[in-house]
């Protein structure tokens, strides 16, 4: 008895620690109700809309439609293609060739995601000159086609200065990595694209450096 108990406030520790940093789809749907709410306006958008910016010297990354999605491998990051500026198809393992990757699946919708949004960014300014590349999959969005998706992303990105480029999810994508329960979930991925380590839920800097670190060594 003494042990079920034991287990049982484990388990509602555990609970509680999740839900204060990740979101499930049961989240985006509650967001999505809210939207419907405000005359169909997506609150962050207006948000990001009506915001004066990031600082304009700050670089924003692009928002990309993937075009299409490989096979899963266990252990391994996923292929996937997307269309590069002079409209050929660029692959996730040669863009990120050569360089330890941070893969997160995120929503504009989700506050831990948004709460660790300006870590993300301070990790990916402090290690542009390493090698490594900070990868964003813009996952749940609500905004009722792929052009509005991309927009929401797109004015998020710039209200925030995200300096690295996002995708917006698709479900095979979500699909090859097992369904991505929560958001956010963050993958460090190494120079051979094996998977190092996932984390679900909300980080620190020095968490995602840690992280990082081990595998650059």
């Amino acid at each position: 008895m003494k042990n079920f108990k034991t287990f049982t406030i484990l388990l509602f520790i555990s609970f509680v620690l999740v839900s204060n940093t990740a979101c499930t789809q049961e989240k985006a749907n509650e967001e999505s109700m809210k939207m419907s709410m405000n005359n169909g306006e997506n609150p962050h958008t207006m948000l990001a809309s009506n915001a004066s910016g990031a600082d304009n010297a700050t670089t924003v990354g692009k928002v990309h439609k993937i075009e299409s999605v490989g096979k899963a491998k266990q252990g391994y990051a996923v292929e996937f293609t997307w269309k590069g500026e002079d409209g050929n198809a660029v692959r996730f393992s040669d863009y990120t060739k050569g360089k330890v990757v941070l893969l997160n699946f995120w929503g504009t919708w989700c506050p831990p995601c948004r709460r660790e949004i300006p870590d993300l960014v301070e990790v990916s300014k402090d290690m542009a000159n390493k090698d490594f590349i900070l990868i964003g999959v813009a996952t749940g969005e609500r905004g009722g086609s792929l052009e509005q998706n991309i927009q929401i992303v797109s004015n998020f990105m710039k209200d925030k200065g995200i300096p690295y480029n996002n995708f917006i999810a698709t479900q095979d994508l979500v699909n090859a990595y097992g369904g991505i329960a929560a958001v956010p979930t963050t993958y460090i991925i190494d120079k051979n694209g094996k998977i190092s380590e996932s984390i679900v839920g909300m980080r620190t800097k020095s968490d995602f450096m840690e992280s990082i670190n081990r595998v650059l060594k």
